[in-house]
């Protein structure tokens, strides 16, 4: 089984295409090819920790685990202890955001968040999927927010 990989991404806007990449490219390595769930709900976290959750110094962290039967995703942010709402509200139809809990909500099939120590919070999903018996072992790549 492959083993478990992150990485840190600085605090920037376009930190949310390279988290979808990284993401693309490590369940690629371990033989899956439909991610598009796993991608939109990455991308819906890593832009709320750049939004809500990190500062210019700190970044975020995105962590991808791989189970038996399911894959973990996190997004560790580095400022903002405030739990997300764990059932998300519809937004205004007239709003251009507050979609993106909504969509992670319908794509993972169970999310949460737990506090990050030192200070921070980390926002899990899992997803259930069954890796190829013949998944290449990705690299890990490790930094602190």
């Amino acid at each position: 089984m492959p083993e478990a990989t992150q990485r840190f991404f600085d605090h920037r806007p376009e930190s949310v295409k390279a988290a979808r990449d990284f993401t693309t490219r490590t369940l690629r390595a371990w033989g899956l090819d439909d991610t598009g769930d796993i991608r939109l709900v990455v991308s819906e976290l890593a832009t709320n920790a750049l939004a809500h959750g990190s500062d210019t110094e700190h970044g975020f962290l995105v962590r991808l685990e791989p189970g038996s039967d399911s894959i973990r995703l996190e997004v560790h942010d580095s400022r903002d202890p405030r739990r997300p709402l764990s059932e998300p509200a519809g937004p205004d139809p007239e709003a251009e955001t507050g979609r993106g809990l909504v969509i992670v909500d319908a794509l993972a099939g169970l999310w949460g968040v737990t506090p990050r120590q030192p200070r921070g919070k980390i926002v899990w999903s899992h997803f259930p999927i069954a890796l190829p018996a013949t998944a290449v072992r990705a690299g890990q790549e490790v930094r602190t927010c």
